[in-house]
């Protein structure tokens, strides 16, 4: 009787898990027709054939100098270290689900760890099929890679990414968010140093001290308390993907958007405080906080270091140019998110004229565009000048200000004009 009831527990859960994703296919799909509608879908297919036809000249001459292995190193590690797990778990699971914790683990969980496994192993598969005719063509990598069988590399990499995935269970399992962060952060470390072991270095010793920093790893998962079933982790993390669903299909169609969870962020959120405290400041006060310690300004610095690091790493000033109109663009969707932010429930009993709110979301809006703007145009600047040289040889010179500063111009603009005059706009829509 036990055995038939744990079966029919089992099937039960699997149907919910399964139920649940067919819901959330149902209720984020229909919009992608809106995306390809709007010419991002066209957008990104342009971009996609032209670094397509950017790698496939690069292969053919890739440069003495080019740093193969470091990149490939990052490009590996970058492609491993993602641990994401779907469980479309509720709040309300903490108290239906609770009795049925064992078999949530294995009936639940279990078949979403094995899909997330296999979806990093492919990925990191991909990843690697796209990097290694650099890694067997390149000066710098090219003997390296003849006593490297490429394959075994394809399956160390699949591997690694795997065992990073099974990492990050045990790492959300972990009952102190330090120890949390702090396992994490030892797990991206030492993914790079495997990667640039197996890559750079003598293939055996790289697998004997591969398996010295697995072990390192093993070690370390058993010192932190763990919850045997961490409830609350995987609920706020299914919240997170969602919240982040929402927000990118916001940027092209009018869909409910999700209570987002509030950063500290101390480094940055003291600049509100900053703001003069009169009455006329009161929504732009409001917005900048909200702003600061919201998803939106964490998408928003994100961007801008992977776009620093873009350019920082690229040798070619019309490739730079390209990324940073792409980035400038980005900027503005992100920016546009202040349009629809929520504020506290109480902001509207505040006695606070209603049309301000607008004008004070393009203000926030107008400032930390250009600064953005700003500082991106200056990494462009500054790497041209690192890669091409010192000091200026005249108009342009080794900084390319011939093309940067029509560049910072059109960035300025975008984020300073275009932008914030389309989040004060008001329609008959808007809510005041």
């Amino acid at each position: 009787m036990r055995e038939r009831t744990t079966e029919e527990q089992r099937r039960f859960l699997a149907g919910l898990r399964g139920s649940r994703a067919a819901a959330f296919r149902g209720e984020i799909v229909p919009h992608f027709r809106y995306v390809f509608q709007s010419g991002f879908g066209l957008f990104v297919s342009a971009l996609f054939f032209a670094a397509l036809a950017w790698y496939l000249d690069f292969i053919k001459a890739i440069p003495a100098e080019w740093p193969s292995g470091a990149v490939g190193a990052a490009a590996l590690t970058l492609a491993s270290v993602r641990a994401p797990l779907r469980t479309y778990l509720r709040p309300a699971d903490t108290v239906f689900l609770l009795p049925m914790e064992e078999g949530v683990l294995s009936a639940y969980i279990q078949p979403s760890l094995i899909r997330a496994i296999v979806a990093a192993a492919l990925r990191a598969v991909a990843v690697f099929c796209v990097y290694a005719p650099i890694y067997m063509d390149a000066p710098k990598t090219a003997d390296l890679a003849g006593s490297h069988p490429v394959a075994l590399l394809a399956a160390l990499a699949a591997i690694l990414s795997g065992g990073n995935v099974y990492a990050g269970w045990k790492e959300r399992q972990c009952a102190s968010k330090g120890w949390r962060h702090g396992l994490r952060l030892a797990r991206w470390l030492l993914t790079g140093i495997i990667f640039a072991l197996l890559l750079l270095k003598p293939l055996a010793i790289a697998v004997l001290l591969t398996a010295a920093c697995m072990a390192i790893m093993a070690l370390l998962w058993r010192l932190p308390v763990r919850h045997t079933m961490p409830w609350d982790a995987l609920i706020e993390e299914e919240a997170a993907i969602r919240r982040r669903w929402m927000a990118f299909l916001g940027w092209f169609v009018d869909v409910p958007t999700e209570t987002s969870k509030p950063s500290r962020r101390r480094w940055i959120a003291w600049t509100a405080d900053r703001l003069p405290w009169r009455h006329s400041s009161a929504w732009a006060y409001l917005h900048a906080k909200v702003f600061l310690r919201g998803e939106t300004f964490g998408a928003l610095w994100r961007l801008i270091v992977l776009s620093g690091i873009v350019l920082a790493v690229s040798d070619n000033a019309w490739a730079d140019g390209i990324a940073y109109v792409l980035a400038i663009f980005l900027f503005g969707l992100q920016l546009g998110e202040l349009r629809r932010v929520r504020l506290v429930e109480t902001a509207a009993t505040l006695p606070l004229p209603p049309e301000g709110r607008l004008l004070a979301a393009a203000s926030i809006a107008r400032s930390a565009g250009i600064l953005a703007a700003l500082l991106l145009a200056a990494i462009g600047i500054a790497t041209s000048g690192l890669v091409a040289g010192d000091g200026i040889a005249g108009w342009g010179g080794a900084f390319r200000l011939d093309l940067w500063l029509p560049l910072a111009a059109f960035g300025l603009l975008w984020c300073g004009w275009r932008v914030p005059r389309k989040i004060a706009a008001h329609d008959e829509e808007d809510d005041l």
